[in-house]
């Protein structure tokens, strides 16, 4: 499998990727937390720094991989 982004990426730090898990930590949800416009508010965060922490580990692979 190739682990290239499909899209450039600007280089990304190891600061950012922290104060991003700190600001919009991932979580469980109680049953009396169930609406779809807070779940799906929550989720998007969560995507956006999946995506960012993703990119920062194959740009880190990639660094550390280079011969």
């Amino acid at each position: 499998m190739d682990n290239r982004p499909l899209i450039e990426v600007p280089p990304l730090s190891s600061a950012l990727i922290e104060a991003l898990e700190t600001s919009f930590p991932s979580r469980d949800f109680t049953p009396d937390e169930l609406d779809v416009s807070k779940l799906g508010f929550h989720f998007g965060q969560r995507s956006v720094v999946n995506f960012l922490t993703h990119h920062y580990q194959l740009q880190t692979e990639t660094i550390l991989n280079k011969e």
